[in-house]
């Protein structure tokens, strides 16, 4: 993944509800009774509370429900294919993850590699680089953290303060994929592996429409993933309607 400055990353303009929005909303989990949080989750905690007590229902002992939120900058992880809807009744739920802190994030108990994290060498984090208007820095130098999906209803976030580009939302999908999906060998290290060699066959995978198996000259087959995108203009056009807000205009 190559590191997007501001000026590719950011979108400037005010489209339709896409994957990869920056919005202005809220995340929220389910903790256990010890109220343990990651020391990067902190800042994201405002309010912790005890909504239900454990209860029994004969030999099943139902789990109490206690739940941290708070208010955060949020990425939409959604494709905008579910998030194609004016109407109030009908696709209002999308999946959002926070941005935080890039110092915030450990691994192995130790700050993470700055550099690293920032290039999106890190499974699991998004980089996503200031955004400034006008001198004002809107959105910080932060990462997204993949490892948060919280619900958030439509109509419950404050306002979209930006949009992406097209290249910020295909390094998000195959960022997505990684942790998800990607958990075998990467494709950085199979296409590695597969330079030199000659390509002698390629064929879309019966099994998985999504999947190119390409066979190499030693004889082993290399799978590649179709890279999503973005759905074309069509018939129906897709609106801006249900957007609330954009710090940017």
């Amino acid at each position: 993944m190559s590191r997007l400055d501001s000026s590719v990353f950011y979108s400037t303009l005010d489209e339709a509800p896409q994957q990869g929005d920056i919005l202005l909303g809220a995340v929220s989990r389910i903790v256990a009774g010890d109220g343990y949080c990651p020391p990067r989750w902190r800042a994201l905690d405002e309010h912790t509370a005890l909504l239900a007590p454990a209860q029994h229902a004969g030999h099943v002992t139902m789990p109490e429900l206690r739940v941290s939120a708070g208010r955060a900058l949020v990425m939409v992880m959604t494709h905008e294919c579910g998030l194609d809807k004016d109407r109030d009744d009908l696709g209002r739920a999308f999946t959002v993850s926070p941005l935080i802190d890039p110092t915030s994030v450990s691994v192995a108990g130790a700050v993470a590699d700055q550099g690293l994290l920032m290039s999106g060498r890190i499974v699991g984090y998004l980089p996503v680089p200031e955004l400034r208007i006008d001198s004002r820095s809107i959105i910080p130098a932060s990462v997204v953290d993949l490892s948060y999906r919280t619900t958030l209803d439509r109509l419950a976030y404050t306002r979209r303060l930006t949009c992406v580009s097209e290249a910020a939302r295909q390094q998000l999908r195959f960022a997505l994929a990684k942790p998800d999906v990607l958990r075998t060998p990467s494709l950085e290290v199979q296409l590695s592996e597969a330079v030199g060699q000659t390509i002698t066959s390629a064929k879309v995978s019966k099994s998985n429409p999504l999947v190119v198996q390409l066979q190499l000259a030693d004889g082993s087959t290399l799978e590649l993933l179709k890279q999503p995108g973005s759905p074309a203009a069509g018939p129906v056009a897709r609106t801006r309607r249900s957007v609330q807000g954009n710090a940017s205009k």
